[in-house]
């Protein structure tokens, strides 16, 4: 009797289990389309808890691409027509052959049909994953419509790093970039503010393309810089590096490399696709140190307050003599016809978009030979990184040396500095017109009203003291991409 049962059983479940299809999700989630299933009268989203999607006979499910699908790959048994002598052709007259289904649309429909899976008519022998397509990014001129905020001056060019593969088209950042040097000053991009899961309040869910802000500027595309090699090798660069420091031994203790001024964040992965074009000259000790624990503390502040970030490169670090310690001299990468200077600071100013913190200027001392400064010459505003809570984790390893110093500025100590004009900062707000003022208002009553609070400040004939570098000109390194340049080069201290 249990062998009948047993065998009832079996009979039941081998149809079921063959009566169903099997499709694959990629390895890769960010190529993933978005599948949603209808139960009942709604249509829900399938999440990617495995690696295949289950479907039963006869169920369809819908996808969707914002890039748009790669082709179906699927193979079909086709019948040979064999010659009368081709006997081997007659032994094996079906053989098999690879079909591609081009889709126009970035939605489509596949159903499970007894056991395979059909797109519209045709069956899905031995399919290959479904994918979208890769995420395509374009550098775009931009145009300069700044109102609030100056970042990018005249002379530099703005480019717009965005999307052209999308349905609804993004913009990643705009870059402020010379293409004199061929080297980025400055980048700009809004931070995303990242929502825990209701379950996990400590895990942040996913952010998506979808959370940056759309782009809407027209404007032509700038291919060269995709392709073009911006700079050298960092292997090149250190035996470069190794070569110099046979005169002056101090440039033993660098460990310069280039690397990508984007270090964390949610789109990280997209910001590296621009290889060396958002590139910068980094010493290694600031950046997998102080400034990576920064940025982790930064990343997050930001998935709860808004700020637009704004990060760039200032002035050119100096390099102490060997014969004596209190002379100095800049060192300069000479990478074919482009010359590049080492950045003595890497910068980070915070704007907060959402009015719920104040502005910040963070300061990354790009240079291990800070000790032969006076601590006011590297720190060139009053440091404020204990006022903040969220740095306080962070904060207690910025002044060592060896990790790269690192210090905090408010707006305020910023404009008293020699670095305010070269430095993003918030336009004044332009005055109101004034359409009437009553006549029973006095004339200096009149006159106060009709003066901005800025016009006053700017009217003021007190002025803040700027930093004047005592050192006025200093001998410069350069290196030469396959030969070492003995001459020596003046250079004006700004």
């Amino acid at each position: 009797m249990m062998r009948i049962v047993i065998l009832c059983i079996i009979s039941y479940l081998v149809p079921n289990a063959l009566a169903e299809c099997i499709l694959e999700i990629p390895d890769n989630k960010e190529n993933a389309p978005s599948w949603e299933k209808k139960i009942g009268d709604d249509w829900f989203k399938i999440p990617y808890i495995t690696n295949g999607l289950k479907l039963q006979d006869g169920e369809t499910i819908n996808g969707y691409c914002a890039t748009g699908f790669k082709d179906i790959v699927f193979s079909v048994q086709v019948e040979r027509d064999c010659g009368y002598y081709d006997h081997e052709c007659k032994r094996n007259p079906v053989q098999t052959e690879w079909k591609q289904i081009e889709v126009a649309d970035r939605n489509i429909a596949i159903e499970c049909s007894g056991d395979s899976l059909k797109c519209g008519s045709r069956v899905l022998t031995d399919l290959s994953t479904i994918e979208c397509n890769n995420v395509k990014w374009a550098i775009k001129l931009a145009q300069s419509n700044e109102t609030k905020t100056s970042w990018c001056t005249e002379e530099l060019h703005m480019f717009m790093l965005s999307t052209s593969n999308l349905d609804r088209n993004s913009v990643l950042a705009h870059i402020c970039y010379d293409l004199g040097e061929f080297s980025l000053q400055a980048v700009k991009y809004p931070t995303i503010k990242r929502i825990a899961k209701a379950w996990s309040p400590n895990k942040l869910l996913p952010v998506t393309l979808n959370d940056l802000p759309e782009a809407t500027t027209l404007s032509s595309q700038v291919e060269f810089l995709n392709t073009t090699l911006l700079h050298i090798e960092n292997d090149d660069l250190e035996s470069y590096f190794e070569t110099l420091s046979k005169k002056n031994p101090w440039l033993q203790l660098t460990r310069y490399e280039y690397a990508n001024i984007i270090q964390t964040g949610p789109f990280v992965n997209y910001f590296n696709q621009y290889y060396q074009l958002l590139d910068i000259l980094w010493w290694n000790n600031l950046r997998v140190a102080n400034w990576r624990r920064f940025m982790n503390a930064l990343e997050q502040h930001t998935a709860i307050y808004s700020y637009m970030i704004y990060s760039g490169i200032l002035d050119v670090a100096q390099i102490p003599v060997w014969s004596n310690p209190g002379e100095f001299e800049y060192l300069e990468i000479q990478n074919g016809f482009v010359n590049s200077t080492l950045p003595q600071y890497i910068w980070t100013y915070l704007e907060s978009s959402d009015g719920k913190n104040p502005d910040l200027y963070v300061f990354g001392y790009n240079s291990p030979y800070a000790e032969f400064f006076p601590i006011n010459k590297v720190k060139f505003c009053t440091d404020i990184c204990s006022d903040f809570d969220w740095l306080k984790n962070v904060r207690s390893s910025f002044h060592y040396n060896n990790f790269g110093i690192m210090f905090c500025c408010s707006p305020e100590s910023v404009k008293m500095s020699a670095y305010a004009a070269k430095l993003p900062h918030r336009l004044p707000t332009p005055p109101l017109e004034i359409d009437h003022i009553p006549d029973n208002i006095s004339t200096e009553e009149k006159q106060e009203e009709a003066l901005p609070e800025s016009e006053e400040i700017a009217g003021s004939t007190e002025k803040p003291e700027v930093a004047e570098n005592s050192e006025k000109q200093k001998n410069s390194y350069t290196i030469e991409k396959h030969i070492y340049a003995d001459s020596v080069e003046n250079r004006s201290v700004e």
